[in-house]
């Protein structure tokens, strides 16, 4: 897992942003107060998404499997809310919000339907042809499940899965060779879904270790360039930013082994990364 301790918020500090004095202070209490009253076993914050009147800060806890998170967000630093699960009917409406988010969780997105050039409605709202709408607290909750998905990386040797096949984190991983920080092909996706089989011969071949390979590698991602890496401290600090989702930030450093990632942008996937690269 890439998640962020409030004592590693400096390293993003190396990309442009981080957290000031006071909510570091408001967030180390808030998150202490919640992790004791839901009685989590741990609490991290994810980053932040900004709104055009209010900021949502969320944080992300885990259960018993690595992948079983719940989300929490809060617009004033000291009250957290469990942000709601959401549908794959949620998911595709809240993908045809390109607006910014308004900071109000009440507010509610309508998704009219569309016309094509023949006067036929196009299957963007209900069945039944009507508008449909979706409040922004579960596209904030949608939003959150999908920069995860797409950009939540770790990396390469820092998990293995065991003769059970269940993940473990690896204890004796002592971080990537500072030589080697800045390939791409060091750092892993860190979701489900991962098909060993689908390599092919060739690539089992080519520097594959499947112990310690059980996520994709981000550098086959399309298109080609979505990911960049730039090296701070001389060369001990690797920060890798998404162009897919601008404003994720993703460093890792071997002196001591650390690695942690943080969103800190308007929530705003990129189209336009075909034009850009």
């Amino acid at each position: 897992m890439s998640f962020l301790s409030l004592d590693d918020a400096p390293y993003f500090s190396l990309a442009g942003f981080t957290l000031n004095i006071e909510e570091k202070s408001a967030l180390s209490s808030s998150l202490q107060v919640k992790k004791e009253q839901e009685k989590l076993g741990d609490i991290w914050l994810w980053g932040k998404v900004l709104g055009v009147q209010r900021d949502y800060l969320v944080a992300q806890a885990i259960g018993n499997d690595a992948f079983d998170r719940k989300f929490y967000y809060s617009i004033d630093l000291v009250n957290w809310l469990q942000l709601p699960e959401v549908t794959a009917a949620d998911m595709d409406k809240m993908t045809t919000v390109q607006v910014r988010f308004s900071g109000d969780p009440a507010f509610e997105y309508t998704i009219g339907e569309t016309r094509d050039l023949f006067g036929s409605a196009a299957p963007e709202g209900s069945e039944d042809g009507e508008e449909s709408t979706i409040n922004e607290e579960k596209r904030l909750a949608g939003t959150v499940a999908l920069i995860n998905y797409e950009t939540e990386i770790v990396p390469r040797g820092a998990y293995y899965r065991d003769t059970l096949h269940k993940l473990q984190k690896n204890a004796a991983f002592s971080g990537i060779p500072t030589s080697e920080l800045g390939q791409l092909t060091n750092y892993l996706h860190f979701r489900e879904g991962f098909n060993v089989n689908k390599k092919t011969l060739l690539e089992r071949a080519n520097a594959f270790d499947e112990s310690i390979d059980v996520f994709e590698s981000i550098s086959t991602d399309t298109p080609k360039g979505v990911w960049s890496c730039q090296m701070e401290r001389t060369g001990s600090v690797a920060i890798l930013r998404s162009l897919l989702w601008p404003g994720f930030t993703f460093f890792h450093t071997s002196s001591p082994p650390k690695w942690g990632s943080m969103y800190y942008g308007s929530g705003q996937r990129n189209l336009n990364t075909g034009f850009m690269l």
